[in-house]
């Protein structure tokens, strides 16, 4: 048992230290949502979520990293050589561009099971149990969800393009900051945009409480997706609807973080039509 837990708190140190960069993001992000909320915040919930993000991510490296990289080992990397071909900035930049647009069409499609499967929905509902979406929530999902995600996104990505190894520091910064604005609980609008990217306000229909917004708006960096696939709704000027799960909330829906499933919310969702939905 000591061992174990000095293993933890050694993978815990290093989670902390490779956060260091990316909590004044977060912290002038929550900042922002005190000065102009789309809702007022739920203070209990962004404490906690920020005091797990960094429990949360180290459990998951310390149960599931040796069996992970066990496995990514084995793996072909780079299969196309498109590493080899990126010999100049601009193809470096393609090369980049082609990782991020992968990652866009790879993420929806896991999110998609992810509310489809019951027993991966089992997992993602501690995400989605958030009382009212905020920055901080990008960093509360199940700490074993990573080892759903290897196998979807990772080494998919490994196999065709080297993985993220070798990143250059626009990319995961793009990846990281994007997080926690898709998340972002403010009153702002961005114009066009709202039509192209994942805005706060577009994805926070996602996490809705009403029966109309379910199992839309999947995508993570661009609406491309939901919108060949018929899952795009485009929320209207004043619509930021309540987020959450209806009858889980507070303390409950920490349970939720156990390996197992404990609570099991059975939500009877009627399929949506296919087709482009607007609140406008």
């Amino acid at each position: 048992m000591p061992d174990v837990l000095a293993h933890f708190s050694g993978v815990l140190h290093g989670v902390i230290a490779g956060l260091a960069d990316w909590w004044p993001v977060l912290a002038a992000a929550v900042l922002v949502e005190v000065l102009r909320p789309g809702r007022r915040l739920h203070w209990p919930t962004v404490l906690a979520n920020v005091v797990y993000l960094p429990l949360g991510l180290a459990l998951g490296v310390a149960v599931l990293g040796s069996a992970l990289q066990s496995m990514q080992a084995h793996l072909p990397a780079d299969l196309f050589a498109l590493r080899a071909w990126a010999t100049t900035s601009a193809r470096q930049f393609a090369l980049w561009l082609g990782y991020l647009a992968c990652f866009d069409f790879l993420y929806y499609w896991l999110h998609r099971a992810q509310h489809r499967v019951p027993w991966l929905w089992r997992y993602h509902m501690v995400h989605h149990a958030d009382e009212n979406v905020s920055a901080s929530t990008v960093g509360r999902h199940h700490w074993l969800e990573e080892g759903f995600r290897f196998f979807i996104i990772t080494a998919p990505l490994i196999v065709l393009l080297g993985g993220v190894a070798g990143a250059p520091l626009w990319v995961a910064t793009f990846i990281g900051v994007n997080g926690i604005f898709m998340h972002w609980n403010v009153a702002l609008r961005f114009g066009p945009l709202e039509h192209w990217i994942i805005t706060p306000a577009y994805h926070r229909i996602h996490h809705s409480v009403e029966h109309r917004h379910w199992d839309r708006n999947f995508g993570v960096f661009t609406q491309l997706w939901d919108r060949v696939f018929g899952t795009r709704y485009v929320p209207a000027k004043d619509e930021y609807p309540s987020t959450g799960i209806a009858g889980l909330g507070g303390v409950r829906a920490w349970a939720l973080l156990a390996p197992w499933p404990l609570i099991m919310i059975h939500e009877e969702k009627t399929p949506l039509s296919t087709g482009e939905v607007s609140g406008q």
